[in-house]
């Protein structure tokens, strides 16, 4: 190929790598711009996901909750049919802290001069004026009657006062000491199974002797355990007889009595109880139960066993073989008779007497020591008890007075033909005047479901209730007020899903094929540039050979 032939296919190919290498960069352009594409669809889906809308509870006939849409309406509940079906919260401007309100009300509001009961004509609410103002004045006169007695001011510090009263009251409700828990106990547990008729004991259970025992060992320990009662706590510890407590057969047969015929028989054991039938050596001998009535109950024993004798040699028959005896020895019969003074006295008796008198000396002792203690506290702040117990009683007068008055406000002068609907406008009066007043909102926007939630994420208003007893706005939020709640738009959620899984495959479809042109564009630019560098190799060659032919 001659020289300028080589220069015009290369000047050709130079303009086709051009070419190409636009066409790519234009490509790689427009891969960005998908980029950017991609950011909006996700930006936009994220937004959905985040997108609440602002929900008030309200309340069917029936008192059963449910949720509306947080519409301004909604909100205001000022169809005063509905308002009663939740909380009333107010719409605050932040730039200027008026209330919106319906066009009406905000007409009234104007025309009213900041009058409530030319606001209430307006409105068309039926009242009666000053209906409980001789009350109020009643509660007031007598209130300054009190003050003017001094009844408003207690001569007693707070410090004093709580003493006092903590002092007072252990003398009241002396404070148990562990000897009258004990005797209390003892008591409880004996009585509880008595007999109110035939002051017969029945012990339900045989672990209460165990506890029994250990609450009579307490007793050894203190003052009491004297005299009768050391001889009656020492008979119970010890208690024991052998003849009866001996190991018995299957065939024994054990009664007992108090020997009274008017009270009920109240141990009967036909069998003895067996843990090894087949070792009469291991025969169990009577239980703790059995052992726990007898002694609350003493009386007369009897015992009998069916034996074999044996008449002749070779030849026996059974025989009844019984044997009789008392419960409670001499000694402790006599300090029974002397301590109870009854025909047959038992310990059951004695035991429930015995506690109940510990009790009552422990609890006169407590009284003491608390009395005491609080006269030497009234010595101390040179006051008595007369004195303290008439301020504080008096003071008492004085804040119940006080506290009926607080009922007996202005606003209860009123006397409304709809409690409920005057009450509603003449709080909706006072919360306008509390937001320093109000603006209209159009009829639109008052039944929009989305207006107040869009106002309030733009930071355009806040919601407010009334507080009555402080007559001001408090701001509330979904997340700090019970009666609201934001939740999530899950329609909107689902097609903003299929919308962007739909976008979101466009865009991928478009950078595939945009990635297809790119490598047939690389691979065309690679086949030029092979050409280029060939041919630029040929011209050399034709011009190394042309200074060669000249050299």
């Amino acid at each position: 190929m001659g020289l300028a032939a080589s220069q015009a296919r290369l000047l050709s190919l130079t303009a086709r790598q051009h070419t190409v290498e636009g066409r790519a960069q234009y490509l790689q352009a427009q891969k960005l711009r998908l980029a950017n594409e991609s950011d909006k669809v996700y930006d936009k889906y994220v937004s959905a996901l985040d997108a609440t809308s602002l929900q008030t509870r309200a309340y069917d006939s029936k008192g059963k909750v449910h949720w509306i849409d947080g519409s301004f309406n909604n909100l205001l509940r000022y169809d005063a049919d509905e308002k009663d079906l939740g909380s009333v919260y107010y719409v605050q401007d932040i730039n200027d802290s008026k209330l919106y309100m319906p066009e009406m009300v905000n007409s009234a509001y104007e025309k009213s001069g900041g009058d409530l009961f030319q606001f209430l004509d307006i409105m068309n609410i039926k009242y009666e004026k000053d209906a409980h103002k001789n009350d109020y004045i009643e509660s007031l006169n007598l209130v300054n009657a009190y003050k003017n007695l001094g009844y408003d001011n207690i001569p007693y510090t707070a410090e004093e006062i709580s003493k006092y009263s903590e002092l007072s009251n252990n003398v009241s409700n002396p404070i148990k000491s562990d000897t009258y828990n004990i005797a209390n106990a003892l008591s409880t547990l004996v009585g509880n199974s008595k007999n109110n008729i035939n002051y017969v004991f029945y012990p339900y259970d045989e672990v209460q002797y165990e506890i029994m025992i250990n609450q009579l060992k307490g007793l050894q320990n203190t003052s009491y355990y004297t005299g009768t009662t050391k001889t009656i706590i020492d008979y119970c510890i010890n208690f024991d007889i052998p003849e009866i407590f001996s190991n018995t057969t299957d065939t024994t047969v054990l009664t007992a009595h108090n020997g009274e015929p008017t009270k009920a028989l109240y141990i009967s054991y036909d069998k003895a109880k067996e843990e090894e039938k087949d070792n009469p050596d291991d025969m169990q001998q009577i239980d703790n139960l059995m052992k726990y009535k007898m002694l609350l109950n003493g009386g007369i024993w009897k015992k009998t066993d069916y034996k074999d004798i044996e008449i002749l040699p070779g030849y026996s028959i059974k025989e009844n073989v019984e044997s009789t005896g008392e419960i409670y020895n001499d000694e402790i019969k006599t300090a029974l008779g002397n301590y109870i003074g009854t025909t047959n006295p038992n310990i059951g008796e004695a035991l429930v007497k015995i506690a109940e008198e510990i009790k009552q000396t422990e609890y006169n002792t407590s009284k003491l020591d608390a009395e005491n203690e609080l006269n030497t506290y009234l010595n101390s702040i040179n006051t008595t008890k007369l004195a303290i117990e008439t301020a504080i009683s008096n003071n008492k007068t004085y804040l119940n007075a006080v506290a009926d008055l607080s009922t007996k406000d202005q606003s209860t002068y009123t006397r409304y033909e709809d409690s409920v609907l005057g009450q509603y406008y003449e709080d909706m009066f006072n919360a306008i005047q509390a937001a320093g007043g109000c603006k209209a909102i159009s009829t639109t926007n008052g039944k929009s479901s989305t207006w107040v939630n869009n106002m309030i994420k733009n930071a355009q208003v806040v919601l407010a209730t009334y507080d009555r007893n402080n007559q001001e706005l408090d701001n509330v939020t979904a997340s700090s007020n019970v009666g609201l709640r934001e939740v999530s738009n899950d329609t909107a959620i689902t097609e903003a899903d299929s919308e962007y899984e739909a976008a979101l495959e466009a865009i991928n479809d478009k950078e595939r094929k945009y990635d297809t042109k790119l490598r047939q564009l690389e691979s065309e630019r690679n086949a030029i540039k092979t050409e280029i560098d060939s041919l630029k190799q040929i011209e050399n060659d034709n011009i190394s050979a042309t200074f060669k032919l000249f050299s």
